[in-house]
């Protein structure tokens, strides 16, 4: 029996065991194995002039941020990336897997991280997100009670690049792909999506941890922090 829930269906699965993902205590604090985090690095920003990957605050790259947040919760990282000799990269203990096809977008980026992964689950973030968090990760794994999609949604709505994936949704994004459907948002409906309303750990110190670098103002607001 399935519950409409933000418009979607939600699963009720009571069951600890779903598939090959096994649910966590919500006092487990150890790197999480079962999940594969996929750091998104999609390459050239004409808004930056530069990879966004490569732009620096106070002398470490935007994607070392995230990978040093990320290796707190998770054991297996991944960074999914077009350009897989990228000097950014060189000194994160990740590897790098490339696009699975030519197409731009963080959809196809989600895509190949779906198509490596060995676990059930894939956690997608972006490469600048510089206020992302374990705690709000934590949460979202808590979360996870056999959907398709788990995925946070603020009054500027749903966060696709903070979100978890379940590898059913590999056929429908590659089906979305083919069609030039680019927004992951259009699977929503043949899915089952758990949207996880505003929630305090959702921001870090004052900040949404859902910001990214959009803008050279962004960049130099947070090299003054």
């Amino acid at each position: 029996m399935h519950n409409v829930f933000h418009q979607f269906t939600i699963m009720n699965v009571s069951d600890l065991r779903i598939g090959s993902f096994t649910r966590r205590s919500k006092n487990d604090t150890f790197p999480i194995m079962n999940i594969t985090c996929a750091i998104l690095a999609g390459g050239y920003s004409t808004r930056m002039g530069q990879d966004k990957a490569t732009l620096e605050i106070h002398g470490k790259t935007l994607i070392r941020y995230v990978f040093e947040k990320v290796e707190k919760v998770f054991r297996d990282i991944v960074i999914i990336s077009s350009n897989d000799s990228h000097s950014a990269f060189k000194d994160i203990n990740a590897p790098i897997i490339k696009d699975v096809m030519p197409v731009h977008g963080p959809v196809v980026g989600i895509a190949s991280a779906l198509l490596y992964s060995k676990n059930t689950y894939v956690f997608a973030c972006a490469c600048d997100m510089p206020f992302i968090h374990e705690n709000t990760i934590r949460y979202m794994v808590d979360a996870i009670n056999g959907e398709d999609i788990i995925i946070p949604k603020t009054g500027k709505g749903y966060e696709p690049l903070h979100a978890l994936y379940n590898r059913s949704c590999i056929s429908h994004i590659l089906t979305s792909i083919e069609r030039n459907h680019l927004n992951i948002r259009g699977i929503f409906p043949a899915l089952t999506v758990k949207a996880l309303n505003d929630h305090p750990s959702f921001y870090n110190n004052g900040h949404s941890v859902f910001m990214n670098i959009n803008t050279t103002e962004d960049l130099e607001i947070l090299r003054e922090m």
